[in-house]
């Protein structure tokens, strides 16, 4: 089955191991596991999200406040399906008494507690123009019913003048080179389908916020051309193509072996491992 739409998520899944892209998005084999990354990510972004929403009720959090909403959360959504790949980084808390996966867990809450405390300190009082928060896009490119694209923006500015400012939030260690933001596809397309939907638009610039890193490193910007952006649209639809032509003639998609695998939660299905991930057990 041909999936109706596509997102960033998914052609990155494609790039990366188109069997697990088929697994995933066109046999829609679901999985309850998550890395402990991850899990630290998607926290830290609701935790900003929770932030802008308070900001448009006029009241303006504390950071004691921005703190103890992640770890309510954090408490709430934890669950035993989250696995801890990486095993070499230092545990905090090791006078204390309690099982080692636990504090493994707690040096990612505490890695999450400072992206937000950097979060704070570098945006309060939090006076930028937000447009939205979470913004959900949906919309084809060039206008053609089969290269139907959905994402979600992690915040979205825009002043008085129709200057439009797209942010993407990043937990992960890494930080992007110039060379690998202007090629970023993400927030390309974001921007690709931000230019259907809004009539007033003067510009757009592309903001990464790298929130481990410390401040001078912390935000990098990118802006695209019109023809950067045909370009782009010819890549993704023939990565879409590719894809296509791949399901209608039933193809089994084949898996690429990386040191990605240790992160992915299809060992059982795919053919090169075919056993349980050793790397996902806590």
């Amino acid at each position: 089955m041909i999936p109706d739409y596509f997102s960033y998520s998914s052609l990155q899944s494609y790039l990366k191991c188109p069997a697990q892209f088929q697994f995933r998005y066109v046999k829609k084999i679901f999985k309850k596991e998550e890395g402990v990354e991850a899990f630290m990510g998607k926290r830290v972004h609701e935790t900003i999200e929770y932030i802008y929403n308070h900001k448009k009720e006029k009241k303006i959090l504390s950071i004691d406040q921005i703190l103890n909403y992640f770890f309510m959360i954090w408490q709430k959504k934890w669950h035993s399906k989250i696995a801890i790949v990486n095993k070499r980084i230092l545990p905090v808390d090791q006078e204390r008494n309690i099982e080692l996966w636990e504090k493994y867990a707690a040096f990612y809450f505490r890695t999450g507690e400072n992206c937000l405390t950097k979060f704070y300190k570098l945006n309060y009082p939090f006076n930028q123009n937000e447009y939205s928060s979470e913004y959900k896009i949906d919309f084809l490119l060039d206008q053609d019913k089969n290269y139907r694209i959905k994402g979600v923006i992690d915040r979205l500015d825009c002043d008085i003048n129709g200057n439009w400012f797209i942010h993407d939030y990043k937990t992960g260690k890494r930080v992007f080179k110039q060379s690998e933001v202007d090629n970023d596809m993400q927030l390309g397309l974001y921007q690709i389908g931000l230019q259907q939907k809004m009539k007033f638009i003067n510009s757009v610039t592309l903001v990464w916020h790298f929130l481990q890193q410390r401040q001078e490193n912390i935000m990098i910007y990118s802006t695209r051309t019109k023809s950067d952006l045909n370009k782009l649209i010819i890549k993704i639809k023939n990565i879409i193509d590719e894809i296509k032509l791949q399901l209608d003639e039933n193809k089994v998609m084949r898996p690429r072996k990386t040191y990605l695998c240790n992160w992915c939660y299809y060992w059982k299905e795919c053919p090169i491992q075919n056993t349980d991930n050793p790397y996902l057990k806590i």
